[in-house]
């Protein structure tokens, strides 16, 4: 099976969009999140600012994973920026580092993005 990897993968982009989320995404949140991201992906590359999320479930990974298969789907990046510790412990638990790599802040995940999109 291979490896979605929107982060390194090589895609033209038309620009790069920044989603912020904030406090927790759960069960109770996450299809919101999963809307918020797949409107900003159908558009462009898009950055998902974590810094300012306490706390994500199960159902906040899901959700990451959804919109990263949707974005590589359509040739688009997806890149993860300032995720909580909480969030970094479950992709290395998970095993999930390669499908959802992750950026300390939206700044570091802007280069990688320059470094990574094709002109």
């Amino acid at each position: 099976m291979a490896v979605l990897d929107s982060d390194r993968e090589r895609f033209p982009c038309d620009g790069l969009a920044v989603v912020r989320l904030e406090g927790e995404i759960d069960i109770a949140t996450a299809e919101d999140a999963y809307v918020r991201l797949r409107e900003a992906v159908l558009e462009s590359c898009t950055v998902v600012d974590l810094s300012e999320v306490g706390f994500i479930d199960a159902s906040g990974v899901n959700a990451l994973v959804g919109a990263t298969r949707l974005a590589t789907g359509l040739g688009r990046h997806l890149l993860v920026a300032g995720p909580p510790g909480q969030l970094r412990r479950i992709l290395d638990v998970l095993d999930l580092n390669d499908l959802l790599p992750t950026h300390p802040d939206a700044e570091a995940a802007r280069a990688t993005h320059v470094t990574h999109a094709l002109s």
